[in-house]
C-alpha cells in the first residue's frame, strides 16, 4: 500500500485553497478509567511508563507512583477492553506484608515497555528501558511474562547501563520495521532536550546519542522539551512531544512550576523530527475545573486498534513543581481517541481547493481517500500521467463523487474497464473538495487487506535527485 498523509507537503507538486491543521483526538468522556486508590501509590500516578495491547488482546499499563519524600516506584493494571482497569496483587513487592500492583519498588525512573514478537526467546518476549541502579543510567531489562523483571546487562552481578546517561524523563521506546530499537531520552548535561539512541540488539546501543529536538527560535523563552513518545507509522515516526511551558515568575536554573502538554511530532528518519503545528496542543489539558487541567502526559506510545488509534495518558489537576507529584491532588488515566489517518486534515471550504501529488508509481487502480465531507460536500480524486495530464476513464469529471465520513471511500470511475489502467506507469493523483476535510489518500495491491499502520509513502526511498 502506498499512502499520501498530510504532515507536510512532501509529496506534493501543488496544494490550493486548503487550510492545513492538526486533528485533536477526542478524550473518553467516562476518564478518568483508573485512579491511583490503592495506599502505597499515595494519591499520584504519572505515564513515565507505556500502555500497550498485548498478543493475547489484554491491555497492559506500566505507570509511576511516588512515594515521599521521592521514590518512584513502578506499577502495573491490566484490562480486557481497556476501559475498565484492575490492579492484580502480584509477588514481586509487598506493602507491609500485603502483596502490591508493584513491579519495582525504587531505583528505576522514565520507564518504557514494549512486547517484542519478533524475538523468539521467550524469556525476552517483554523488554524494558528505564533509568536504574546503581548508575541510574539507561538500562535494559527483559522478560517473559511483563512482570518479572531481570536486567540484560550485568557485569559481577551489578546492572550496567545500556545508555550513559541518565535520563531523568519519560522515555519514547520502539522496534522500527527494519528492526532496529529506537529509544528517545534525556542527555545528562543538556536540559530539557530530546535525544535518539539506537540498537540492534537491544545490548549495544549506539556511543552518543544524537539530539533530535530542541526548542526553536519560534517558541516562547519558558518552553522546553520534556520528553518524547513515538511509534512507527508506515515510513514515518508519529510522537507525542511533551510541551514543558515554565512559569515565567520561576527564575531558577532548574525550572521546576510550569505546565506539560503533548504536542503532535513527526519524523522521517526518526532523526529529523518536526512539530506538525508548533504551539498547539495535540491532546489539550482539561478546563480550570477538570482532573486533568493540570499536567497531561501520554504514554510511550498508543495502541493502534482496527478502527481507532488509542493515545493513553495520565492527567492530574496539578502543574509541575518542586514535589508536585506528592501533593494532593486528583489524578488518574485517560483516554484518547483517533481515527486511522487522522493526524492531519486539509479542510476545504465553499470554494473548491486542489492539490497535486509528485510522480510514483500505483500498485493498482484500487484508490481509496479518508476523508469527511458536510453533506453538500464532496471529494473528487483523478489520475494523471507524469506531464499531469488527466488520463482517460480516470478524470475528475469520471469520478464518482466521494460525500459523508469513512476512513476507507473507494474511489470509483465510470471509466474503468474501458480503458487501460495506469498500473506500473509514472502516475500522479489530483484531489478536488469542497466543504470536506481530506485525511490521507492511499493505493492498495490487487486484492489487498491493508492494515493502515502499515504502508510506504508515494516517493521512492531511493529516488534519485
Amino acid at each position: 500500500m502506498k499512502k499520501l498523509l498530510f504532515f507536510d507537503y512532501w509529496d506534493l507538486e501543488y496544494v490550493e485553497g486548503f487550510a492545513r491543521a492538526v486533528e485533536q483526538p477526542v478524550k473518553h468522556p467516562d476518564a478518568p478509567l483508573m485512579r491511583p486508590d490503592l495506599p502505597w501509590e499515595h494519591g499520584n500516578m504519572q505515564l513515565f511508563g507505556s500502555v500497550i495491547r498485548a498478543a493475547d488482546g489484554r491491555f497492559r499499563a506500566w505507570y509511576e507512583v511516588i512515594e515521599a519524600p521521592w521514590t518512584e516506584q513502578l506499577a502495573y493494571a491490566e484490562s480486557d477492553d481497556g476501559l475498565h482497569w484492575r490492579k492484580p496483587d502480584l509477588d514481586v513487592f509487598r506493602d507491609g506484608g500485603q502483596p502490591t500492583n508493584i513491579l519495582f519498588a525504587a531505583g528505576q525512573t522514565g520507564p518504557a515497555i514494549l512486547e517484542d514478537l519478533q524475538d523468539p526467546r521467550p524469556a525476552w518476549r517483554y523488554k524494558l528501558l528505564t533509568g536504574a541502579e546503581p548508575s541510574g543510567c539507561v538500562s535494559a531489562f527483559h522478560s517473559a511474562d511483563g512482570i518479572h523483571w531481570e536486567p540484560a546487562r550485568t557485569f559481577a552481578g551489578r546492572i550496567q547501563p545500556a545508555v550513559a546517561t541518565m535520563p531523568d524523563c519519560p522515555m519514547g521506546f520502539l522496534r522500527a520495521p527494519d528492526g532496529r530499537f529506537a529509544a528517545y531520552h534525556r542527555m545528562a548535561g543538556y536540559g530539557r532536550r530530546v535525544f535518539r539512541s539506537e540498537s540492534w540488539d537491544f545490548l549495544h546501543w549506539s556511543g552518543e546519542p544524537q539530539m533530535v529536538l530542541e526548542p526553536d527560535p519560534g517558541d516562547p523563552p519558558q518552553t522546553q522539551f520534556y520528553g518524547l513518545g513515538a511509534c512507527a507509522y508506515g515510513p514515518y515516526e508519529v510522537g507525542t512531544l511533551w510541551i514543558y511551558a515554565t512559569d515565567r515568575d520561576d527564575l531558577g536554573p532548574n525550572k521546576m512550576d510550569g505546565l506539560q502538554t503533548p504536542e503532535l511530532a513527526y519524523a522521517r528518519t526518526g532523526t529529523a523530527w518536526h512539530r506538525a503545528e508548533q504551539g498547539t496542543a495535540f491532546i489539550p489539558n482539561g478546563a480550570a475545573d477538570e482532573w486533568d487541567s493540570g499536567n497531561l502526559q501520554p504514554a510511550s506510545q498508543p495502541i493502534f486498534l482496527d478502527d481507532e488509534i488509542r493515545y493513553y495518558y495520565a492527567g492530574t489537576n496539578e502543574r509541575h513543581s518542586s514535589r508536585w507529584e506528592v501533593n494532593p491532588q486528583e489524578a488518574g488515566l485517560g483516554l484518547a481517541r483517533l481515527k486511522p489517518d487522522r493526524f492531519v486534515a486539509l479542510r476545504a471550504g465553499d470554494t473548491a481547493a486542489e492539490l497535486g501529488t509528485v510522480i510514483f508509481v500505483p500498485p493498482s487502480v484500487e484508490v481509496f481517500v479518508n476523508a469527511r465531507t458536510a453533506d453538500d460536500g464532496e471529494v473528487r480524486v483523478e489520475l494523471q500521467d507524469a506531464e499531469a495530464r488527466p488520463l482517460a476513464g480516470f478524470t475528475a469529471g469520471d469520478c464518482r463523487p466521494i460525500n459523508g465520513d469513512s476512513t476507507a471511500h473507494r474511489v470509483e470511475w465510470r471509466g474503468v474497464g474501458q480503458v487501460e489502467a495506469p498500473v506500473g506507469q509514472p502516475t500522479r493523483i489530483r484531489v478536488t473538495a469542497r466543504k470536506a476535510s481530506v485525511y490521507s489518500v492511499f493505493v492498495t495491491e490487487a486484492g489487498e487487506t491493508p492494515i493502515y499502520h502499515q504502508f510506504e509513502g508515494l516517493r521512492p526511498e531511493n529516488e534519485a535527485w
